[in-house]
């Protein structure tokens, strides 16, 4: 009789702690899946940026091209000289 009474215990023990450590395990799971959402937001994010940055960098680049061709149209800079500051920009 006395082994049932220290089983039932065990099992109400055993019980409480799981019932007490659910919510802490949950409340993990749930901060992991919010941050692993929060770096995927973060990622689109500087990806915008970055595809921002990047268009802005293409346009200033066509820009400065269209100026050493205005300069090279205009006799200030030679053939090479254009085809030289032109390679430069690109690489």
């Amino acid at each position: 009789m006395m082994t049932y009474i220290v089983i039932g215990i065990c099992l109400a023990l055993l019980a409480t702690v799981v019932i007490i450590a659910a919510k802490p395990i949950g409340m993990g799971i749930e901060a992991r899946r919010n941050n692993t959402h929060s770096k995927n937001e973060k990622e689109d994010e500087h990806s915008s940026i970055n595809s921002e940055y990047n268009d802005y960098e293409n346009e200033n680049l066509h820009d400065q091209i269209i100026k050493l061709k205005q300069l090279k149209d205009d006799g200030i800079l030679t053939e090479e000289e254009f085809k030289k500051a032109k390679k430069k920009l690109i690489d």
